[in-house]
């Protein structure tokens, strides 16, 4: 039985890479680009209408910046995977897009080797996880040793200052969640068993 063929959102704001990309992926068999996008707001707007299973993702585009967007749609879409493909190799980058939920990271200018064993990687992968019910430890150890850590919020991914312990932000983050109305300092203090002024900061660094 012939696998069903892997749907891909591009999301580039320049046309001629975007174009590239779409040759680059129509080369493949098992693939086929069923989206394009140049904007963020162009790519939400997408994703009411098609269900992609890959995003091919940049960082800098005109109305946002493909990290942010990586945290959105992970957030509202959990079964979409991402690959960034951008410019930018600073540490900091590479790490968001990681903690993101980013199943990888291709560097422009776009080697086409790197480009064609990152999406059989992905194909592979991707079958691993629909042909088995149950997966062998082996199969594991290399799912885990690519695949990366859970997505995690856009302020955990960052470096906390000093004042803010990753687990009170935690704690207060899913405190918000929880909660059917808006909540204030006084009230998410007692719910986390923490005082006003600590509960405020907490607030305040989540705003800002």
């Amino acid at each position: 039985m012939t696998n069903p063929s892997i749907g891909v959102l591009i999301v580039e704001d320049d046309p001629v890479a975007s174009s590239v990309y779409e040759q680059l992926i129509q080369n493949r068999q098992d693939f086929t680009v069923i989206g394009k996008a140049q904007t963020a707001s162009e790519t939400i707007q997408l994703l009411n209408v098609i269900t992609p299973d890959l995003i091919l993702l940049d960082v800098h585009l005109p109305d946002a910046n493909g990290i942010d967007l990586l945290f959105q749609i992970k957030h509202n879409h959990r079964h979409i995977d991402i690959i960034m493909i951008t410019a930018s190799n600073d540490a900091k980058t590479v790490r968001d897009a990681m903690r993101g939920g980013a199943y990888s990271y291709l560097l422009k200018p776009i080697m086409v080797e790197s480009f064609f064993s990152t999406f059989e990687e992905y194909s592979q992968t991707r079958h691993t996880w629909q042909a088995n019910a149950h997966i062998k430890q082996d199969q594991i150890q290399r799912l885990f040793q690519k695949s990366p850590p859970a997505a995690e919020t856009k302020h955990e991914a960052e470096a906390l200052p000093k004042g803010i312990d990753k687990h009170t932000l935690r704690k207060v983050t899913q405190a918000m969640k929880a909660a059917s109305t808006s909540l204030n300092a006084e009230e998410v203090g007692m719910q986390i068993g923490a005082s006003h002024s600590t509960a405020r900061r907490y607030l305040e660094y989540l705003v800002y």
